[in-house]
């Protein structure tokens, strides 16, 4: 991860990280006899903000950032706003900043101001469009802006002669030197223009230099009178006195811009950190060509929002603790056991370490709750991140097995199951299996329950239900490929002779005895009484009560469909062999 952090040697700044705390240190510095100088953030309350454009869903790398601000105001007390960057009006889409807003609340990201409430709105860019006028009008008045009337064909002829010659491909500040007559002919004939930023040439920065040559002057409004990207964010960052900005790597080679427009305007700029770009395994970056990259893509698979949280944390960034599988607030903060304190007199203070965290505790107390915060900037890495889905299916089934333990939480999983089955069994008619009685009983809360206890260790997702155990739902396809295979392994004779006694065991227990203790029982009783194979007899009945060969423990499946259903399916599949 590369921090840039500006001017930490301005004296008083104590309340925040110190310069080596961070990867690297950021100063500007000119051949000119003025030098640029900036100060770090005034204000103690740290305040930070995710600020997407509205043009389409929001992908991955965007809730990483969302989560990385949001986790960084949370462990330091500060606030995390929403902005809606949405002045490029060519790429909005509309109904994305719905679908943001919905998709942070899905995730648990809570803004503390945004569209809807906050003491510095409006949150939407293109509701500031007076408030960039205002500004830009002061830099026009101190001269530090200038209006530029070259057409689009103009700057096209330019970058391509400086393509030729080798040179940087950056304005050649042809209007820098209009005369104020000819700005005003230009004016009064309608000309469109521009208004781009002086920039001081020679920017060095520190450790990081970006070479003067390749900082042009950047245009800051453009000629519809939409501010661009580089003046609304400066703007709006100092108002909503934003103190630390988090965001992707792409916006590195921006930041020199950025500052001289803090520059320019006198503000003090707010600390910089940039995180890593996320990549494919094989090293290109992460795109929509990729697959599923937004998170609508995940949410509509089945993966619980804990776990693609989680998941997006640790690509780039490494907690302190060794386990990786965290919910949101383990992300903020580590709790610990109860520390108990010896009984002493006189008032004391016990000092000690835990995950390189020093910790004082007065001993007039008994005991302590210690807590300490987890995530902290210090702890991403510089390199791109790697998306593995692999890794997204592990943690999405450790946080599937903890929401299961717990009521509200296998309340949740089965919400998720119910809208999943009912959306691929309800428009189709199967044998009428799934109407009447029978068919409410399968689609209610009750019996998704007992199919998520059933099933849960043997899935990643709770999408791999009604995806690869249809036959807790529909009586199983005999006719298919993979049916037909596992039929192929089993003998004609071990079959028959499976079902045979299954239906005899079963009818003796149906009802109230109809127990997982007595199925177990029963099970045991067929082995020993046809004096066939173990494995063979619970392939036979997995055959026939599932049609595959993979799923729970053959007893506890029977005991989840329950005894109707599975004394139908074995006289169905002997009545089969009979014909």
């Amino acid at each position: 991860m590369r921090i840039l952090q500006v001017s930490p040697w301005i004296k008083g700044c104590s309340k925040f990280p110190s310069p080596k705390s961070f990867v690297f240190i950021i100063r500007h510095a000119c051949t000119h006899t003025h030098t640029l100088q900036a100060q770090s953030p005034k204000q103690s309350a740290v305040c930070v903000r995710f600020a997407p454009s509205p043009t389409g869903y929001l992908h991955l790398g965007g809730l990483r950032t969302a989560l990385f601000n949001y986790l960084f105001a949370r462990k330091s007390g500060g606030k995390f706003l929403l902005r809606i960057e949405d002045t490029d009006r060519t790429r909005y889409v509309r109904g994305a900043v719905e679908n943001l807003v919905k998709t942070l609340q899905w995730a648990g990201l809570t803004y503390d101001e945004g569209p809807g409430k906050g003491e510095h709105g409006p949150y939407r860019q293109s509701e500031r469009i007076d408030i960039y006028r205002m500004h830009i009008n002061r830099l026009l008045s101190e001269n530090k802006v200038y209006r530029c009337f070259c057409t689009h064909e103009r700057l096209q002829q330019v970058r391509l002669e400086s393509q030729k010659s080798g040179r940087e491909k950056v304005y050649d500040r042809h209007c820098l030197h209009l005369t104020a007559k000819e700005i005003d002919e230009n004016i009064s004939q309608g000309l469109p223009y521009t208004i781009r930023l002086k920039v001081v040439k020679d920017l060095v920065h520190g450790p990081v230099k970006f070479s003067g040559k390749t900082v042009d002057d950047a245009i800051l409004l453009k000629s519809d009178g939409y501010p661009t990207y580089h003046l609304a964010n400066v703007i709006d960052d100092h108002l909503m006195c934003i103190t630390h900005v988090i965001r992707g790597e792409e916006w590195l080679p921006s930041t020199p811009k950025h500052l001289l427009l803090y520059q320019a305007f006198g503000w003090d700029p707010p600390y910089f950190a940039h995180v890593p770009l996320l990549f494919n395994p094989d090293r290109t970056k992460l795109s929509k060509r990729s697959g599923d990259v937004t998170v609508e893509d995940f949410a509509r698979n089945g993966y619980l929002p804990e776990a693609v949280l989680n998941f997006v944390a640790l690509l780039g960034w490494y907690p302190p603790s060794a386990n990786e599988v965290m919910t949101l607030d383990d992300m903020v903060r580590e709790r610990y056991a109860i520390l108990l304190l010896p009984r002493i007199d006189k008032i004391a203070t016990i000092s000690f370490s835990r995950n390189d965290t020093r910790y004082a505790v007065d001993t007039y107390t008994d005991a302590v709750n210690l807590q300490c915060f987890k995530f902290s900037l210090e702890h991403l890495n510089k390199s791109p991140a790697i998306v593995m889905h692999e890794k997204l299916d592990f943690l999405n089934k450790q946080h599937l097995l903890r929401k299961a333990e717990t009521p509200a939480g296998l309340d949740e999983l089965v919400a998720m199951l119910g809208i999943m089955v009912r959306q691929k069994y309800e428009s189709r008619q199967v044998d009428e299996q799934l109407s009447g009685s029978e068919g409410e009983y399968r689609l209610g809360n009750e019996y998704l329950a007992k199919v998520l206890n059933t099933i849960k260790e043997r899935i990643r997702n709770v999408n791999d239900i009604p995806r690869l155990c249809e036959y807790f739902f529909v009586d199983p396809d005999y006719d298919t490929k993979s049916a037909k295979r596992f039929r192929s392994k089993i003998a004609d004779e071990t079959l028959r002779t499976a079902a045979v006694n299954a239906l005899e065991k079963l009818n003796l227990i149906r009802g109230d005895n109809f127990t997982l203790d007595n199925l177990k029982t029963a099970i045991d009783s067929i082995i020993e009484d046809t004096k066939l194979d173990p494995k063979d007899v619970k392939s036979a009945l997995r055959y026939i009560i599932t049609g595959t060969q993979v799923g729970a423990h053959i007893a506890e499946t029977i005991h989840t469909l329950g005894d109707d259903i599975c004394i139908r399916r074995l006289q169905k599949v002997l009545d089969a062999i009979k014909e």
